[in-house]
């Protein structure tokens, strides 16, 4: 199941919803004049709750958040602009895992001179609310965000369980979080010819979701048809992908049906770097099983990481 949370209706197109940091009419506000689009998929009780962030140009830092948590698993990507998270920033095709329920100094959305569009996933939708670390502001923040949780309907947990539960193909969390981004993508192993991948599990150890980035050549075939028991976000982060006559750019997120027939994404003329969120795990290793998915390497990476993967106690 999905939920995009528009301010107004967005209808699917043959079996996908496009979302564009461009325009930004349907979006829910946010300070600084910023806007988000929330987006729930996935498992209907412990699928990824995912959130686009779009802020106008600005030159100086925004302001940080206050000391808090997630009892969720998180990842967060800045896809133009800089996100910060205490003392770390994270530049355009930058990203960061970090562990749900250990808190972190500040953060703030991805922003700059140019304008910021960033995207942050809750890997549980049940344990995405603000924890904050002081006591005085948990006090008034805490119950915002349980209210907020249940007009969504979500069964608000914390400590979340599974959480922390992460395990990528570039490594492990340390010291709570891992930081990763397409500047290594020459390093990465081959998923198809001229195409190169990394990929990460976080969330509810049986049905969380799973992160592909992918790094393509002009004109290679970044992934291939498919059609997958549950939903797909697509967003490009450098260059652009051709689907059926489409053109999708680091401005535009596609968020793919489940049990829907997509087109293959084939690399532009500068090639790409894209990340895809498949929602539900088991959809992706059912798919890769039974070949209705051929991409071996990924078949045995998803494999690789999910038997390795031990939640932390």
């Amino acid at each position: 199941m999905y939920k995009v949370l528009s301010a107004t209706p967005i209808e699917p197109t043959d079996g996908h919803v496009d979302l564009d940091f461009r325009d930004t009419d349907a979006w829910g506000p946010l300070e600084e004049n910023g806007k988000i689009m929330p987006i729930m998929l996935g498992d209907e009780h412990a699928g990824p709750f995912v959130v686009l962030s779009c802020f106008p140009p600005m030159d100086e830092q925004m302001p940080l958040s206050f000391a808090h948590a997630h009892a969720s698993d998180n990842w967060r990507i800045s896809i133009r602009g800089t996100t910060n998270m205490g003392k770390d920033s994270y530049a355009e095709g930058q990203f960061r895992f970090h562990d749900g329920g250990v808190p972190y100094a500040s953060d703030n959305f991805a922003w700059g001179p140019d304008g910021g569009f960033g995207i942050i996933m809750f890997a549980d939708r049940r344990g995405f609310a603000i924890r904050p670390v002081k006591a005085s502001i948990a006090e008034k923040v805490v119950p915002e965000q349980e209210a907020g949780g249940e007009a969504l309907g979500i069964d608000m947990m914390d400590p979340c369980p599974g959480a922390p539960a992460i395990n990528t193909t570039l490594g492990r969390t340390e010291r709570a979080h891992l930081d990763g981004g397409f500047e290594s993508a020459d390093s990465w192993p081959e998923l198809a010819p001229g195409v190169r991948f990394a990929a990460g599990l976080a969330g509810e150890p049986e049905c969380g979701p799973v992160l592909v980035f992918i790094d393509a050549d002009p004109g290679a075939e970044a992934l291939p048809s498919r059609t997958l028991e549950t939903e797909v976000l697509a967003a490009v982060v450098r260059g652009s992908v051709r689907a059926d006559g489409d053109e999708l750019d680091a401005a535009r997120v596609r968020l793919e049906e489940a049990e829907t027939e997509s087109p293959p994404l084939v690399a532009g003329d500068d090639g790409v770097q894209l990340v895809a969120i498949v929602a539900d795990r088991r959809a992706l290793a059912s798919a890769l099983a039974t070949g209705t998915l051929e991409l071996p390497a990924l078949r045995d990476a998803l494999a690789e990481l999910q038997q390795d993967l031990q939640p932390a106690s």
